[in-house]
């Protein structure tokens, strides 16, 4: 197959070209030149009319429910959506009915995978009861790409505010040189809880705010400072060597001040085997947005104030991001139609990141190399994603052509997702998605077919 009349962004320049895609993988690539090799022994080429190709986007955070909680969301639906985004790896959280907390939930639960995803799926596992060593090796041993801890609500029991607690598992990413993905947050005691909705009482609820209040950014870094001491003492005590560091990745970064404890690390000892990840929503909306529902924005962490979106915006533009994730989280409308205690937090992501990153480098308010580079370059990079991120010759035909087109408001009613509902709704966008390809077949087709692969560590 041959994809000609492209525009390709390649080594930070835009040119004219053509790609030569055969089993599945970049063969060749042209600019400004035809070859005989783009017209013989082709049974399919396609005209691209002058769109952008950029690589398949790769998002590291995303729940695709299925298993207990099909009526959120499928392998099928939530791949799907993916899909006609132009994602086409996504890293899958463990929070699943029942937990993926054993070899043999890990094993099911990719089973149930299996011919029902459109995109490549990546496997997170939640840590066995006890932290079981003998679990973990199973597990590990599955190809998982990494490990996931919840403070606020473990899935597995454990106490994840314990110093001991985090000690193991960093001998355990130390040991096998898995990351560690870390939901950053302390809980407030009951009493403080308490005493933020008698506040509250009798007033006017601005829900995204009180939210915000009862999760606080506080909280969020005071845990991102625990894990980073923890960190440094795991490495102080162990006289452990650059090669045998743990590996840490923390998900949804919300505000300034966890930011700036990530950053300052890293600044003192770039060595150190740390990542980070902004979503979408934390980097563009604030708890200020108005929403038929309120609880449509409802997330964890929360929406927080215009202050911290900006100052994390700015840092996306300067460079100083290198990951974004859309925690894409499923819920039914009923769930949360329910009063704001009762509604869970989360929200459908894929469907809109690429609509409104794209239209912020159609306002030169991104620059293209920085929107490829945190959206395919670096999570390939980081995570050891082999043949991917790039578009280059020997590798995989992931990729998405895109268009600039007049603005249009985003309508979560057309979402593939079975979550038809968005915090970014009616907000405008000039993207349009035309085709996404997963090692070279088109996927974002009404009449496409499952073709993704779950994707292992180190394979």
């Amino acid at each position: 197959m041959i994809l000609q009349n492209l525009k390709i962004f390649s080594e930070g320049i835009l040119r004219k070209g053509a790609l030569v895609i055969h089993n599945g993988k970049i063969k060749s690539i042209y600019y400004n030149e035809s070859s005989d090799d783009q017209k013989e022994n082709h049974d399919k080429i396609i005209d691209c009319k002058e769109k952008l190709v950029i690589p398949g986007i790769i998002d590291i955070h995303s729940h695709l429910r299925d298993l207990g909680q099909s009526e959120k969301e499928t392998f099928l639906t939530a791949t799907k959506a993916a899909a006609v985004s132009g994602i086409t790896t996504v890293f899958n959280m463990p929070n699943t009915i029942p937990p993926a907390i054993t070899a043999e939930q890990v094993k099911s639960w990719m089973y149930k995978a299996e011919k029902k995803i459109f995109v490549n799926v990546g496997f997170i596992s939640g840590i066995p009861k006890n932290i079981d060593l003998e679990e973990i090796s199973k597990i590990i041993n599955l190809g998982v790409i990494g490990f996931k801890i919840y403070p606020l609500g473990s899935i597995n029991e454990i106490d994840w505010t314990n110093p001991l607690n985090i000690q193991k598992i960093l001998r355990i990413s130390s040991d096998y040189q898995i990351p560690i993905f870390i939901h950053p947050d302390f809980s407030l005691t009951k009493n403080e809880k308490d005493l933020i909705l008698k506040k509250h009482q009798n007033k006017e609820i601005n829900i995204l705010k009180l939210h915000n209040e009862l999760y606080p950014p506080k909280k969020e870094v005071e845990y991102v400072e625990f894990i980073l001491n923890n960190y440094y003492n795991f490495i102080n005590d162990n006289n452990t060597l650059l090669e045998n560091y743990p590996t840490i990745h923390f998900c949804h970064i919300s505000c300034k001040d966890s930011y700036l404890a990530i950053k300052n690390a890293l600044k003192k000892n770039e060595r150190l085997k740390i990542s980070f990840e902004i979503t979408p929503h934390h980097l563009f909306l604030t708890n200020d947005i108005k929403l038929k529902n309120p609880n449509y924005g409802k997330v964890l962490p929360p929406l927080r104030d215009k202050h911290d979106s900006q100052f994390l915006f700015n840092e996306l533009k300067k460079g100083n991001i290198q990951l974004i994730g859309t925690d894409h989280a499923p819920h039914t409308i009923k769930e949360k139609n329910q009063n704001y205690i009762k509604a869970p937090s989360g929200f459908p992501g894929f469907e809109t990141y690429p609509l409104i990153l794209l239209d912020k480098v159609c306002n030169f308010e991104l620059s293209l190399d920085l929107f490829i580079s945190i959206t395919s370059q670096n999570p390939a990079k980081t995570f050891n994603i082999k043949n991917k991120g790039f578009i280059k010759e020997g590798y995989d035909a992931d990729l998405v052509i895109i268009d600039k087109i007049q603005e249009y408001p985003i309508n979560s009613e057309k979402f593939e997702s079975k979550a038809k509902f968005s915090p970014f709704e009616n907000i405008f966008s000039r993207i349009q998605i035309w085709k996404v390809f997963l090692k070279g077949i088109e996927i974002n087709k009404n009449d496409s077919h499952p073709k993704g692969q779950i994707i292992k560590r180190n394979e």
